[in-house]
């Protein structure tokens, strides 16, 4: 029995940066949701680890959450966002609109 997703996943391929205490990584987020993230770090972490990401989604548009590590495979991780704040769910709701408005105006 598989896992399943409430949201689907938009490739984003960005840079971003995560932390965990005084540690700070340069990441590629990978693909993103509502509810999660699968992203590349040389940044140790195991599962249940709480991290910081700063993602540039779009141009000159910065959104920070905090994530929960679940997936770990290095160096990719896989996590969900535990706090948000109201307007980055914004950004990030819009910023998904896009790309799945782009995704099937390609088709």
């Amino acid at each position: 029995m598989g896992f399943k997703r409430k949201s689907s996943r938009v490739e984003v391929g960005r840079k971003g940066r995560l932390q965990r205490g005084g540690l700070t990584a340069s990441c590629i987020v990978l693909d993103v949701s509502e509810s999660g993230v699968r992203l590349e770090s040389r940044l140790y972490a195991k599962g249940g680890d709480v991290l910081q990401l700063t993602v540039e989604l779009e141009p000159g548009r910065t959104i920070t959450c905090e994530l929960e590590v679940v997936h770990v495979r290095l160096p990719k991780l896989g996590a969900k966002i535990v706090a948000i704040s109201p307007e980055d769910r914004e950004q990030l709701a819009h910023t998904l609109d896009d790309q799945v408005q782009r995704s099937y105006s390609r088709h």
